[in-house]
């Protein structure tokens, strides 16, 4: 008896820890595709990677730059490049939190500030898994995490 109480504890355990490649591999391009849509100010794009209830932050966001940021982006020669830095797949979860950095990431300017470009900008970001595709779940506009240095 104890020898099946051990095996199922061991079987369970293990279980909880084992993630395939094709879920981590899944989260990864779904992340870059919406970053790299989302950072690069292709909101269109970036639609297609995020949960239904996440489209009212596309739309605020697009709906909040105005004509100098649009210019100041035109401006800009370097483009934004998105890395993952982490990840974590909950186990047998539909869950994951990751957090990447985006290089040359064009800060937008609010409240009479002007629209900057940063050097490297960190973002937390959570995705769900949704009839087997993984997108991001959007509960703001995503906030730099690295202090500034300004």
């Amino acid at each position: 008896m104890k020898y099946y109480l051990l095996s199922f504890l061991v079987f369970l355990l293990m279980g909880c820890q084992l993630i395939d490649g094709k879920s981590e591999n899944a989260v990864d391009k779904s992340l870059e595709n919406w970053a790299d849509a989302y950072f690069n100010f292709h909101y269109q794009d970036a639609m297609e990677y995020i949960t239904p209830e996440s489209g009212k932050w596309i739309h605020f966001a697009a709906s909040n730059i105005t004509e100098q940021d649009v210019d100041f982006i035109k401006k800009q020669d370097k483009d934004t490049h998105v890395e993952i830095i982490d990840r974590h797949i909950m186990a047998g979860d539909s869950m994951c939190t990751a957090r990447i950095r985006v290089s040359n990431y064009i800060q937008l300017g609010n409240m009479g500030q002007e629209s900057k470009q940063i050097n490297n900008a960190e973002f937390q970001v959570l995705l769900v898994n949704r009839n087997g595709k993984w997108l991001v779940r959007m509960e703001g506009l995503p906030r730099n995490e690295m202090q500034s240095l300004d």
